[in-house]
């Protein structure tokens, strides 16, 4: 079976010539993380995880890169509170044609029909 990319370590290397992205490292909040894990796991059954299955899968890989302890209960209200390594490291785009700078299909008229 194929090694996926690693889930555990590179906090702090994202600014190095190697960085290691991962769970810890890289992703900006847990809810995410949370997110991506209930859409896309099991590999063989994306989606079919319950909700208390995510955030136990989550807890553990949120542990595992040392962001919570063991005993921590991830939840509802607990994950949302999880402050990643990564948080601040994204910063807004300021590109024209992306986020709120962006037009939608509705105001982009088609320049052939006003021209008639």
């Amino acid at each position: 079976m194929p090694q996926g990319p690693p889930l555990v370590g590179g906090i702090g290397s994202l600014a190095t010539d190697n960085p290691v992205r991962t769970v810890g490292s890289f992703w900006p909040y847990a809810t995410s993380v949370w997110d991506y894990i209930h859409r896309a796991m099991p590999l063989t059954q994306p989606g079919s995880l319950s909700a208390d299955d995510t955030y136990a899968v989550t807890a553990f890989l949120l542990n595992r890169n040392k962001i919570i302890e063991a005993s921590e209960v991830m939840n509802r209200e607990s994950l949302p509170k999880v402050r990643m390594p990564n948080r601040d490291g994204f910063i807004p785009d300021a590109r024209p044609d992306v986020g709120k700078n962006s037009h939608t299909s509705g105001d982009n008229k088609n320049q052939k029909s006003q021209a008639h």
